[in-house]
């Protein structure tokens, strides 16, 4: 049973711990690119303040730093002659999918138990038949997508200037074989060893009525037990597990169909001399850094009316690697692909326009107006002795176009609200992002409070996302902290629950 247990640690370990992501687009995410912005759940265009401005909305920069006392200066804009964005930094976490799920059934899998004789033992059976529906299940869209950002901003009246960071990364099980993988043992000896299970058991066949196992699924399971009518009774027992399966929550009931066809290609494959050598699963890689460098300018048409334009080099780097489950050279693969990353340098374009009156603000943002691509390049790999070509896809930044709303009452209390109104493309295949954020925040001088909620209207596995922040303002000095988690989405792990997506960021700040 090695060639299956060394399967096993294999594909958990790639699942969970791979490096990185990428598909054809990036997403820059501006709205969450600063503390203040994740508290209010991404609705910061149309409230920004400081000196961030040049990376979330440049337009507010042309209201800064002016003399006249206005009504419809709603949040002090005039004020704001000098800022710093010290340090501002955060990164999140997002499983897609059903990867926890996947996880949590082959992390309780324990491949030595389907050594000869293993199957005799009724939970050895239901376990085969959750790592059968795992295995079966999982696609390039069950994966974890990890962000991250960090920055220093300087705003000097209308202008800004600074230097930022930010990447995205993730990987993916590309293709999973399952013709040349199989128990070491053949199907009569499997039938035999679950016909001792039904004994064990206690389990009648001949009362028992199938849920699962009927039609195609059927009929697949018996070509694989031989084709003859001999191992029915088999059959119905593996329908009987996997109904215990999903019950107790092991097996996704979405996914018994796809757990009874790799089932039967593992009873298929079982004993007839496959290589693990030619089995050709493997796991896809991308990943991609930028550093940039935005320089902003905002000019005031009036005092209701505002445009901004940011212009940034980036830097990028763009990486990508694919490993074969079974090659013996993976070790060199991996330093070949960190190796061979390659670096291009291109020049983004934000634009944005900002209208106020009193108590009303609103905004319209377009970021990487020009979608600045960054060009992939090819790698060639050795799999057990055979050259293997990969191709590394371009990165793109996706243009993102947001339209932002905040109302203030008074002074000090703001609700906003803003929409992307453009899909935008993220590391996964066809996986893409489309915010609706609500934000507000109270501010008591020393103290400011942040509320908000946001939800990716361009994907349906996801649900509402709550944030939250605090910011402490002394004097000129301001610290703030803040955190997004996933409100009605968990991912069950090992008997505890965890968020299907959780972000945190910090930021200290000056302003005067």
């Amino acid at each position: 049973m090695k060639p299956f247990l060394r399967c096993r640690i294999f594909i958990s370990a790639s699942i969970a711990t791979v490096w990185c992501g990428s598909a054809y687009a990036v997403i820059e995410n501006h709205s969450f690119s600063t503390t203040r912005g994740v508290g209010l759940a991404g609705a910061e265009s149309a409230l920004v303040d400081d000196a961030t401005a040049g990376i979330v909305n440049p337009a507010a920069l042309g209201f800064m730093a002016t003399d006249a006392e206005i009504a419809s200066d709603n949040n002090g804009l005039g004020e704001q002659r000098v800022g710093w964005s010290v340090l501002d930094f955060g990164a999140s976490a997002t499983l897609t999918g059903d990867l926890g799920d996947y996880l949590q059934i082959l992390a309780n899998v324990d491949f030595s138990n389907f050594d000869a004789g293993g199957l005799q033992e009724p939970s050895n059976v239901k376990s085969l038949i959750n790592m059968a529906g795992a295995l079966g299940g999982v696609s390039d869209r069950d994966t974890i997508v990890v962000n991250a950002d960090a920055g220093t901003m300087f705003q000097y009246g209308h202008f800004s200037f600074g230097v930022r960071s930010f990447g995205q990364v993730g990987g993916w099980i590309n293709n999973l074989d399952l013709v040349n993988l199989g128990l070491e043992f053949g199907a009569q000896q499997i039938g035999d060893e679950m016909r001792q299970a039904i004994s064990d058991e206690g389990f009648d066949p001949a009362s028992y009525t199938r849920k699962y196992l009927t039609g195609e699924s059927f009929q697949n399971l018996r070509d694989a037990f031989g084709g003859s009518s001999t191992n029915d009774d088999v059959i119905a027992y593996i329908d009987h597990k996997m109904d215990e399966a999903v019950r107790e929550n092991g097996l996704n009931g979405d996914n018994v169909k796809a757990a009874a066809d790799t089932l039967a290609d593992i009873i298929t494959a079982s004993g007839a001399g496959s290589q693990l050598t030619d089995n050709q699963t493997s796991i896809t890689g991308r990943g991609f850094f930028a550093l940039e460098v935005p320089v902003s300018y905002g000019h005031a048409l009036n005092e209701n009316f505002s445009v901004g334009l940011t212009v940034k080099a980036i830097f990028g780097r763009v990486y990508g690697t694919q490993i074969w489950a079974f090659n013996e050279d993976n070790e060199k693969i991996l330093e070949d692909s960190l190796d061979s990353s390659v670096d291009r340098v291109n020049v983004g374009l934000d634009a944005a326009m900002m209208y106020r009156i009193p108590k009303w603000q609103f905004a319209l943002v377009g970021h990487n107006l020009n979608k600045p691509t960054f060009e992939g390049y090819n790698q060639t790999f050795d799999v057990n002795g055979t050259p293997q070509t990969v191709y590394v896809p371009d990165v793109v930044l996706d243009p993102q176009l947001a339209a932002a709303a905040a109302w203030m009452p008074i002074r000090r209390l703001a609700l906003a609200t803003e929409l992307e109104l453009l899909e935008t493309g993220t590391l996964l295949n066809g996986y893409d992002v489309q915010r609706l954020s609500f934000g507000s925040e109270l501010d008591l001088s020393l103290l400011a409070l942040r509320l908000g909620t946001y939800r990716n209207i361009a994907e349906s596995d996801l649900g509402w996302v709550l944030t939250g922040g605090v910011g402490f303002n002394l004097w000129a000095v301001s610290v703030d902290l803040a955190a997004a988690v996933s409100i009605d989405d968990t991912v069950n792990y090992d008997g505890t629950d965890y968020p299907r997506t959780l972000r945190f960021n910090a930021g200290l700040s000056m302003n005067f």
